[in-house]
């Protein structure tokens, strides 16, 4: 399989979503400006302004969580744009920084981040929004020299750039399963979102095999027997429950994995590998202020 066709396949957004999104923006054209300001209070801001009729929703519910993921965006595209030497008066990374036959994937990866950008953006400004403002990125968290770095040689080592990227990639996919409840009323919405969602996903998955490749103890997906990368009080948080074995049915019901023939550690141990889950908004900001200053 290649995975980078397949990655560039699952990146690919609704091209159809931003022309739904200015036509529903167009018929506020005729309304004052006070007018069009009191319906879009009354109407959804997001997505579904393009495909659902209008009811009463959360408005700002569904804004912060649209910039909450532009911001991680934001993030993860400039991380791998500073590390390909495409952000203007940034260092460079050194000559051979990127073993042979890796360069490619983090070029992938980076254009999807990119896209994922573009697209939020568009849907923010088409909803009515006002995008955030990019925040300042020092990827070595040292806050640009104000305080010992936790990553200090994340672009001069490509290993330490390769736990870095998982931390972001695994935090992301978290990030945006811990938004679905806010974005379910919306359906075009939640569909983009997953979509993004499981294209990070892979991302992970490919940061994790190329680790894997270079002599990590680290599988595919979160597994407690993977080798913590977790900086404690910095980045721990990003795989904080990640070893939850209970899952549970409507009615708050337990779905009993915990029974016979599933009852030893091994078996347990695989449960808490097939659910990956959520982490609110609150973690993820705090990862990101890691890496802001």
């Amino acid at each position: 399989m290649n995975i980078l066709k397949l990655l560039a396949d699952l990146a690919e957004v609704d091209p159809t979503l931003y022309d739904r999104l200015s036509s529903r923006r167009a018929a506020f054209a005729p309304l004052s400006n006070l007018g069009r300001k009191a319906a879009l209070a009354a109407l959804p801001v997001a997505l579904a302004t393009a495909i659902v009729p209008a009811h009463a929703r959360d408005i700002r519910t569904i804004l912060d969580s649209l910039n909450f993921a532009l911001v991680l965006e934001y993030l993860e595209s400039e991380f791998y744009a500073r590390a390909l030497g495409l952000v203007a008066g940034a260092p460079s990374v050194p000559a051979g920084f990127f073993p042979a036959g890796t360069r490619p994937a983090i070029e992938t990866i980076h254009r999807h981040e990119q896209q994922h950008v573009r697209f939020l953006e568009r849907v923010i400004q088409a909803s009515g929004g006002t995008l955030p403002a990019k925040p300042r990125f020092d990827f070595t968290g040292s806050k640009n020299g104000a305080q010992a770095a936790v990553f200090a040689d994340v672009f001069t080592n490509f290993d330490t750039f390769l736990q870095v990227a998982q931390t972001l990639e695994d935090a992301g996919v978290r990030a945006y399963k811990g938004q679905v409840g806010f974005l379910q009323t919306d359906n075009s919405l939640l569909e983009a979102a997953l979509r993004i969602h499981a294209v990070e996903a892979r991302h992970a998955s490919h940061i994790r095999t190329m680790r894997r490749a270079r002599g990590a103890n680290v599988k595919n997906w979160v597994s407690a027997t993977d080798t913590s990368i977790g900086v404690p009080g910095k980045t721990d948080a990003v795989y904080a429950g990640e070893d939850l074995v209970n899952q549970f049915m409507a009615g708050l019901r337990q779905v009993p994995f915990d029974q016979a023939p599933l009852n030893t550690v091994v078996a347990v141990a695989k449960v808490a590998e097939a659910f990956d889950e959520p982490i609110p908004a609150s973690t993820a900001t705090s990862l990101v202020s890691i890496f802001t200053y």
